[in-house]
C-alpha cells in the first residue's frame, strides 16, 4: 500500500487471534498499536486511546466486547466520537459466552450499542453474517473474513511418546475435551457420550476448569466411570496442549451454542478430526466424513464414535490440517487492511 495504514487493536492481550493478526498486519506494513481492555485498565486504556489518536491513529479495531461495565462501553463510544475515530468490530460471538454486564438483557443492549457504534463489522462466516443481520438488523456493513488457523505454529508431536508421557493406554481410542470452562461447550453431552461408549474408548478431559459446578460434574462422572475418563483440570502450557492433541484420536466438542471456536480450529491444525454440533461457523471447518462429524444428538455421537477406527480418524485429521492450512493469517490481514484503508479514506 502506498500510504502507511495505522490501526489500534483492542484488547491488547486476548490470546492467539490478536497475536497472529497483529504480527501479520505488521508484516504487511500496517502500523499497529495495542489498546488494553477497558476494564481494570480503564484509565490507562483511555490514555492510550487518546495518545494514539494524537499520534495519527484514526481507526480502532475492537474484538469481542472488551468492557467490564456498561458505563465503560458508553464512555468509550462517546470519547471515540469526540476523537473522530472510525471503528471496526470483529464479532467473534453473537452473544457473550457468559453473562458479561449483569443480565442477558443488558448483554443484548450492549451488543446493540456495539452494532450502532461500529462503522464496519467483521464475522467469520456467511451463516454468522446472516444470523447477525437477523438478530441485530442490517444497518452495520458486515464483511466475512475467515478465522486464521494455527498450522504454521504447530510442532508435530509423536503420538506414542505423548501417550507414554501422559499415561494414556496405547490400545484405547481417545476422545478429547479440551478447555472445559463453559457449559456451552457441551460438557454434559460429552460426559454422557463417553460414559456410554464400549470398552476400548477413553475420554480425556484436559485444561483449566475454574467453574466449581463444571468441575464437580466432571469429577463425579470420573468417579462413577473410573475406566472411562482421565482428567487434568489445570491450566496447560502450549507444549502440554500439543501433547494432549497428539495423544488423542478425535476432539469431541458438542456445543450447545457457539459462533466461532478457536479450539476446533486448533484441533484441525494439529491434524485431529472434530466431532461437534452444526452451530455457528462449525460447518466451515467440520466437513462431514472428511474432517470430522456434525451431530445433533448424544445417540448420534455414541453411534458414530463406536464405529470410528484410528485409521479413519487419522485420515480425517490429515484432511482437517490441509483445510486449516488454506485459512491463512496473511489472507485475513490483507482483508482487514483493506477495511482500515477504506475507513481512513472515508474519514
Amino acid at each position: 500500500m502506498s500510504k502507511t495504514v495505522k490501526v489500534m487493536l483492542c484488547p491488547s492481550s486476548s490470546g492467539p487471534y490478536l497475536d497472529n493478526l497483529s504480527r501479520e498486519l505488521r508484516a504487511q506494513g500496517i502500523e499497529v498499536t495495542l489498546i488494553p481492555w477497558f476494564g481494570k485498565q480503564m484509565p490507562y486504556s483511555i490514555l492510550r486511546l487518546i495518545w494514539s489518536r494524537l499520534n495519527g491513529f484514526r481507526v480502532l479495531h475492537i474484538n469481542w466486547m472488551p468492557f467490564n461495565r456498561f458505563w465503560q462501553l458508553r464512555f468509550t463510544t462517546r470519547l471515540c466520537d469526540l476523537l473522530g475515530l472510525k471503528v471496526v468490530w470483529t464479532i467473534h460471538n453473537l452473544v457473550p459466552h457468559r453473562t458479561q454486564f449483569g443480565s442477558t438483557e443488558r448483554d443484548e443492549a450492549a451488543m446493540r450499542t456495539m452494532f450502532a457504534w461500529a462503522d464496519r463489522g467483521v464475522v467469520h462466516s456467511t451463516r454468522a453474517k446472516e444470523a447477525a443481520m437477523s438478530k441485530y438488523g442490517d444497518a452495520l456493513p458486515l464483511d466475512v473474513i475467515h478465522h486464521g488457523s494455527y498450522v504454521d505454529q504447530v510442532e508435530p508431536v509423536d503420538p506414542v511418546e505423548a501417550r507414554r508421557k501422559l499415561g494414556v493406554p496405547e490400545d484405547r481410542l481417545v476422545v478429547l475435551m479440551l478447555g472445559p470452562n463453559r457449559w456451552n461447550k457441551g460438557i454434559r453431552a460429552y460426559l454422557e457420550t463417553v460414559s456410554r461408549l464400549p470398552v476400548g474408548y477413553i475420554g480425556l478431559v484436559a485444561g483449566a476448569c475454574p467453574d466449581p459446578a463444571i468441575r464437580k460434574t466432571i469429577i463425579d462422572h470420573q468417579e462413577r466411570y473410573p475406566d472411562k475418563f482421565m482428567l487434568d483440570l489445570r491450566r496447560l502450557s502450549g507444549g502440554e496442549i500439543a501433547d494432549y492433541y497428539a495423544a488423542s484420536d478425535i476432539l469431541l466438542m458438542p456445543f450447545e451454542w457457539v459462533t466461532t471456536s478457536g479450539t476446533v480450529i486448533e484441533a484441525l491444525s494439529h491434524a485431529r478430526p472434530v466431532m461437534t454440533t452444526d452451530k455457528g461457523d462449525m460447518y466451515e471447518w467440520v466437513r462431514e466424513g472428511e474432517t470430522g462429524f456434525l451431530v445433533d444428538s448424544i445417540d448420534d455421537m455414541v453411534s458414530t464414535l463406536s464405529g470410528l477406527t484410528r485409521d479413519e480418524a487419522r485420515r480425517m485429521g490429515a484432511n482437517g490440517r490441509e483445510l486449516a492450512s488454506r485459512r491463512t493469517w496473511a489472507d485475513s490481514a490483507h482483508q482487514y487492511a483493506g477495511i482500515y484503508l477504506d475507513l481512513e479514506r472515508d474519514g
